[in-house]
């Protein structure tokens, strides 16, 4: 079972998370085990165990960098009011990122209740969003500017667009709505 190929502690981690984002697209956070995802992996439970500490750990491991990483680094640095074509590119790079990443986005909603104990994920993203938002000096309240963007990218995960211009044809309307340039 083992692989037996050396790598690295961080190498061997990464394959772990990667083997794991596959079985929970397929079968759930929830439906899975640590042992299927010790087997994905091609590593034993007990080398799994060295490298994380439950199967929640594996889970955040593997999407909170995409999921944060990517909105961080698609959110330009903005000093004053956000320009048309800068909200334009914000809105297309979001939705593109939801149809390239539309099985883990999906296990993520479908998985959003796993830890009540703490902020959840997509608690997480939002605050995360609003934060980078309120630099761009946008003339609505933060919550619904959150609201209107989340509900729009998520728009596009329910119903798929993978036709590029249609997406730049959406985010630049709605960037003109938000800007109130109809």
């Amino acid at each position: 079972m083992e692989n037996t190929k050396r790598l690295s502690s961080t190498a061997r981690k990464e394959q772990i998370i990667q083997a794991s984002l596959t079985v929970f697209i397929e079968k759930g956070y929830s439906a899975t085990t640590t042992a299927e995802l010790a087997k994905a992996a091609g590593v034993s439970e007990v080398t799994l165990f060295r490298h994380f500490s439950s199967k929640q750990e594996i889970f955040q491991a593997g999407i909170e960098p995409i999921l944060f990483e990517s909105l961080t680094n698609d959110m330009p640095m903005i000093e004053g009011k956000i320009s048309l074509d800068e909200l334009t590119n914000l809105l297309y790079k979001r939705i593109t990122f939801i149809a390239q990443h539309r099985g883990i986005i999906k296990l993520i909603l479908n998985e959003h209740l796993l830890n009540q104990t703490e902020v959840n994920i997509i608690q997480k993203m939002a605050i995360t969003f609003g934060k980078l938002l309120s630099t761009y000096q946008l003339d609505y309240d933060d919550n619904f500017i959150i609201r209107l963007f989340m509900g729009s990218f998520l728009s596009f995960l329910y119903l798929p667009v993978e036709d590029d211009i249609s997406i730049k044809t959406y985010a630049t309307e709605l960037a003109n709505m938000i800007l109130g340039r109809n």
